[in-house]
């Protein structure tokens, strides 16, 4: 009997190594794992950090004057840019060229989150780029500035939709999967305001379609299938 067990000791003795260095790594990976979940994006839904990614910045030579304030009218005659996806944050910024003989291009790129400094109100999330062009300033000349509006989709359905009294700034380009791999399937459908006819209906529609999706991964459980329906259905570009 001595002989069968010391046989088998160093038999027993893997498996105990193996069972313990299993349960060890799976302990590891289930505390460690860095999956996103809808509902939990820093920034966005009920979730109080701050989002997440490279801060955006203006390029050089441009300038914002003043503050990014909460936008609760339509375009006017003085907006260069009133463009974006969404209508639950409207935000206005008046940007200026600094730079002499020389046009300035700035460009907002899809994720760009301009997040709210008054309390109990959105932040905003871009899903298409948008480009604005400042002319040149002239020797001795007026600095050209421009009139900027950026109709943006809300990353917290709890909170307030923006108003004039709501103040602003800008936040991160979103580094977040979820919210990623969203845009990248909007990326091949036509989205902008600036696409569509004035007060055109199938805007309207579309852009509730994509705040309600967005909401579910902000806010919900994810994408249902009516969401993906939907997104297959918007027009392509």
């Amino acid at each position: 009997m001595q002989k069968v067990l010391s046989r088998l000791a160093p038999v027993l003795l893997l498996l105990t190594v193996f069972s313990y260095s299993s349960c060890q790594k799976e302990d590891q990976d289930s505390s460690t794992s860095t999956e996103e979940k809808p509902g939990q994006i820093p920034g966005m839904g009920n979730d109080p950090r701050p989002p997440e990614g490279p801060l955006f910045t203006l390029p050089p030579g441009v300038s914002l004057i003043g503050n990014i304030t909460g936008q609760d009218d339509g375009p006017t005659a003085s907006d260069c840019v009133y463009d974006g996806q969404g209508t639950n944050v409207k935000v206005k910024m008046i940007l200026q060229n600094d730079s002499i003989g020389a046009p300035a291009t700035i460009e907002f790129p899809p994720g760009l989150v301009i997040t709210a400094i008054t309390d109990g109100f959105q932040n905003g999330l871009l899903m298409e780029r948008i480009v604005v062009v400042l002319p040149p300033r002239q020797p001795g000349g007026n600095a050209p500035k421009c009139n900027v509006t950026l109709m943006l989709s809300c990353l917290n359905a709890q909170d307030k939709p923006s108003t004039e009294s709501a103040i602003y700034t800008f936040g991160p380009v979103t580094s977040s999967s979820l919210i990623n791999d969203f845009i990248s399937k909007l990326s091949t459908k036509e989205i902008l305001y600036s696409k569509f006819p004035p007060t055109d209906p199938d805007w309207n529609l579309n852009q509730e379609f994509i705040q309600d999706a967005l909401w579910n991964l902000t806010d919900g459980k994810g994408l249902t299938n009516a969401d993906l329906k939907h997104i297959q259905d918007l027009p392509n570009k």
